[in-house]
Parts: C-alpha cells; sequence; structure tokens
C-alpha cells in the first residue's frame, strides 16, 4: 500500500495566521464507529508522566474519540528514534538540541488519506531550563502537540492577540488545555464515518517499530544545528516553510516547519 508521510512541527513562534476553523489538511483517523479508543504509547521519562496523562484525559473528553494511555519503552535509543506503531501513536521526550522547535508532531497517512500512525517529541533542551521550563509550558506543548496528531491546527498563530483559552492558540503566558471550540473541530473532523479502522484495538509495544517521519538522518532524528534532511524547500511563508521528499520507493515526505522565536 502507498503511504504518504506528514510531519508538523508545532513550535510557539510569532506568526499572523488565525483559524475560525483549524483543521489540519482534513487529515483523520479512520474509524467505523462514532467513537474510538486511540492508544497512546507514553514513552516519556518520569518526569513527563503527569503532563502526557493529563492532556490524555483532556483530549478524552472529546465525545469522538478517547485517549487510552499504554506504557512504552523508555530507553535513549527508542526515545530518540520514537517511532509509533501502526495503528497508534508513541510520545518521547529528549534533549534533542537546539532545533528551534519545543515539540513535533508527525503523522503518517495510508492510500485512502487516513492517518495509521503517528509521534509527537518533547525537547528537553528548552524544557529543561530557562524560559520554557515550566509546568504550563510543558503542559501546553504537551496538549498541542497530541491535538495535532488527531488532525487539528492551531487556532491562532499571533502571540499579539488575544486569549483564546486553548492550547491550540499561540500565547505567553501558555494555556494549558483544550478549549470547547477544539471538541467542536474535533466532530467536525470525525462526523463522518469510514469503511475500516486506521487505529489498533491493542498494542504489542517493542519499541523498534519501522521509522514513520521524516526527520533526520534515520528515524525522526533531528541534528542540533537544524540539519535535519527534510528535503527540498517549497516556499516560506512568515515564519511557516514547507519541504518536500521522495524516497526511493516513492514514499513522499512532507514536512510543515513553524519555527520558533529564540529567547
Amino acid at each position: 500500500m502507498k503511504k504518504i508521510l506528514v510531519t508538523i512541527t508545532a513550535v510557539f513562534s510569532l506568526s499572523n495566521m488565525a483559524h475560525a476553523e483549524h483543521s489540519w489538511g482534513d487529515y483523520h483517523w479512520a474509524r467505523t464507529t462514532p467513537s474510538f479508543d486511540l492508544i497512546i504509547v507514553n514513552s516519556t521519562t518520569s518526569d513527563w508522566d503527569a503532563y502526557v496523562t493529563q492532556a490524555v484525559a483532556d483530549w478524552s473528553l472529546s465525545s469522538v474519540m478517547n485517549m487510552v494511555e499504554e506504557a512504552g519503552a523508555t530507553d535513549k535509543q527508542i526515545r530518540r528514534r520514537c517511532a509509533g506503531g501502526e495503528g497508534s501513536l508513541r510520545i518521547c521526550n529528549l534533549e534533542y538540541g537546539r532545533t528551534g522547535w519545543l515539540g513535533v508532531a508527525g503523522i503518517s497517512i495510508d492510500a485512502n488519506g487516513h492517518i495509521f500512525t503517528g509521534y509527537t517529541k518533547m525537547n528537553d533542551t528548552y524544557f529543561s531550563e530557562g524560559f520554557y521550563n515550566t509546568p504550563a509550558w510543558r503542559q501546553s506543548v504537551t496538549c498541542q502537540e497530541l491535538g495535532h496528531n488527531v488532525g487539528l491546527d492551531h487556532q491562532d498563530e499571533d502571540f499579539n492577540n488575544g486569549t483564546l483559552l486553548s492550547c491550540m492558540d499561540y500565547q505567553d503566558p501558555p494555556y494549558p488545555y483544550p478549549n470547547q471550540h477544539d471538541y467542536d473541530q474535533l466532530e467536525a473532523i470525525y462526523e463522518h464515518l469510514d469503511s475500516y479502522d486506521s487505529y489498533s484495538q491493542s498494542t504489542a509495544d517493542t519499541g523498534d517499530e519501522g521509522c514513520n517521519a521524516p526527520p533526520g538522518k534515520g528515524c525522526n532524528r533531528v541534528g542540533a544545528n537544524g540539519d535535519i534532511g527534510w528535503g527540498i524547500s517549497l516556499g516560506r511563508r512568515g515564519n511557516v516553510e514547507t519541504f518536500l521528499r521522495i524516497d526511493a520507493n516513492g514514499i513522499r515526505h512532507v514536512t510543515r516547519v513553524i519555527w520558533a522565536e529564540q529567547r
């Protein structure tokens, strides 16, 4: 089956884009029932567990989706790779380097246009010291990245606008939880049923699933100096840039990068 690989980098930055509706490219998980259980394999270290558990609980308040947290392997190699298994998501943390992003979320798309796996990475290089080393920033970025993994874009990307009280809004100080508009948007995204399920009912986490996202020389690895191998730039608008890479086997990697303001 031909699969299209899509990644979005969700870093807090300055931009002037606002979203009345904030679905991300109509991407969504296929399911045959009005509500579904999505497994989140938690490969973060213990200092992130509470933030992951809170975000999973918050997104599970949606009427169309329930996130189910499962403990995953946490050794450094697995967290660097952070490959999601087919039918589930993986969330990881590590000092990925001064890449310009706080968190990155990637999703893989099957031939029918549905998400079938994904990952989220939290960059401890920024969270371990300085401006972003607060519970509010950790919770907000965790919430936002998991929101991208289920098909949401940002509500607003302008720090200078008033707060929307949503983790899908760029704001300082950050807001750590979804708001009603986020839940309403999920209902709109998932209002139809599909002919099959792209999510898995169970996992057998071995930590060695195949690469499911493009950043870096290998499986999702991003260099400290930004040498990320994202391919050819298709153009930049403000702080948002899109890259395309096509592998020899025909798999396409599309990466949307929102570059962060450096502090």
